[in-house]
């Protein structure tokens, strides 16, 4: 098995303490209403130019999560926004792979 390639602006979390911090920031950020109220996540990537996050879910795919820093849960179920994807490698094609060769449009 080979590992998983993170194209910037994206890198793995492998610092448990940060994880875990981040798992609770998700956690007071949901509300009842929202797609991942109530679900297990575990952080497994960040982006470093934004508050994105993305986390392995039970059922085997991933959100990609835009978290807002908030001390509350969100009263609109749309915050914090979030795209889930079937399986990371999906994520990786449908928004990894886009923003990465957007971001080096040019700078080569």
């Amino acid at each position: 098995m080979t590992a998983f390639e993170w194209l910037e602006p994206w890198y793995a979390v492998d610092d448990e303490t940060v994880a875990a911090g981040l798992v609770r920031q998700l956690a007071i950020e949901v509300s009842p209403r929202h797609v991942l109220f109530g679900r297990s996540a575990r952080l497994i990537a960040r982006r470093a130019d934004t508050d994105d996050a993305l986390f392995a879910l039970a059922d085997g795919r991933v959100a990609e999560v835009h978290l807002t820093w908030s001390r509350h849960a969100e009263p609109d179920p749309r915050w914090p926004a979030t795209a889930i994807f079937d399986s990371q490698d999906i994520w990786a094609r449908d928004s990894m792979r886009p923003l990465h060769a957007e971001l080096s449009d040019g700078s080569d």
